[in-house]
């Protein structure tokens, strides 16, 4: 406090998912998911950079670039199976900074919310999840042979590629 003011005092932004009292000093974007119980999960995410348009339109939103990656993956015939969203939402949730799910539920309701056409049912990303282990890009799979394995894994890094290009 100078001459009787708070004016040395740092502006502060409270964290509403910390205990009461404690703060954060600087935020870029808040990062909010859905889990399938319809309950929203909150957390910071810093320096995030959607990238923009070559038109000069603006930066593109998580949701959309999404979209887009997941309709390219369709055209170029990357996805085969419905189950292969599966996939898409393992990388997702094993790639830091990008949007992650805690139940197949949330993750397809996320699909619907983004505007695409199809998706799978709960029961395939269930199935298709008990049968994979270790961490993206170096998964093993108990139900297929080694090129359905390689398949897989491309789908996750052709996402990635993508989502990183737009």
């Amino acid at each position: 406090m100078k001459n009787g003011t708070n004016d040395e005092r740092p502006q502060r932004t409270y964290n509403f998912n910390a205990p009461i009292g404690q703060f954060i000093d600087h935020v870029d974007t808040i990062n909010f998911r859905m889990d399938g119980n319809g309950e929203f999960h909150f957390g910071k995410v810093d320096n995030v950079n959607n990238g923009g348009d070559a038109d000069g339109e603006g930066p593109q939103s998580t949701e959309q670039r999404v979209k887009e990656c997941i309709d390219t993956l369709w055209e170029e015939k990357v996805l085969k199976h419905l189950y292969d969203y599966t996939w898409v939402m393992e990388t997702m949730n094993q790639t830091k900074g990008m949007p992650s799910f805690d139940t197949p539920a949330s993750f397809i309701a996320y699909l619907k919310t983004i505007g695409l056409e199809r998706w799978p049912s709960e029961d395939t990303i269930n199935k298709k999840q008990n049968v994979f282990s270790g961490t993206f890009p170096d998964w093993e799979f108990t139900d297929c042979d080694y090129t359905e394995a390689t398949r897989r894994i491309n789908v996750g890094k052709r996402f990635l590629n993508l989502y990183r290009k737009k």
